[in-house]
């Protein structure tokens, strides 16, 4: 399943959070530290989404992944800055960083399933205009590294993983765990 189609849903929501912080006349470093908090919050809360929903379909329930890395400092840091920048393009580092925290959840659940003796597929798949090195990654793999789910900005490939469950049609009878 292509999980950065689920991006657009919640970035309206992200982005109007972020607004409500950026306001003027609060210091900034407090406004950097609610970003820091804001950005961790959404980048574990997705990450665990998607690697929950990835492990029921490779059936790996019971394990969990790495979880995000510390990326989210950078983007407090230009939100932060986007009250007296404008915030003209933050949008775009928004749907970035969501989709890596995708990427990521993917990366780790596909080499979790491996680990435990399952055969999850990957498939990225790129838009006809896109750069050499996204080219270079498009293809089905069945072992791939992790630079299979790596991103850049602007990047509009599709990732796509798929396990046991997804293949008989059983993923769309996904239910989260109650204990998580």
């Amino acid at each position: 399943m292509d999980y950065s189609k689920f991006t657009p849903t919640i970035i309206e929501k992200v982005i109007a959070a972020m607004l409500v912080i950026n306001n003027p006349e609060i210091a900034p470093d407090i406004r950097q530290r609610n970003q820091e908090i804001l950005f961790q919050q959404v980048g574990s809360s997705v990450y665990a989404k998607i690697y929950d929903m990835n492990a029921f379909d490779m059936q790996i329930e019971n394990t969990i992944g790495d979880g995000i890395d510390n990326r989210f400092y950078g983007l407090a840091k230009v939100a932060s800055a986007s009250v007296a920048t404008g915030s003209l393009g933050i949008d775009e580092y928004v749907k970035n960083f969501i989709d890596n925290t995708i990427g990521m959840a993917q990366r780790d659940a596909v080499r979790n399933a491996r680990e435990n003796g399952k055969r999850p597929t990957v498939t990225r798949t790129e838009s006809a205009d896109c750069c050499k090195w996204c080219r270079s990654k498009a293809g089905t793999y069945t072992d791939p590294d992790s630079s299979v789910f790596e991103r850049h900005g602007g990047c509009s490939g599709k990732i796509t993983t798929s396990g046991y469950r997804s293949r008989n049609g059983l993923l769309s009878n996904y239910v989260k765990p109650s204990d998580r």
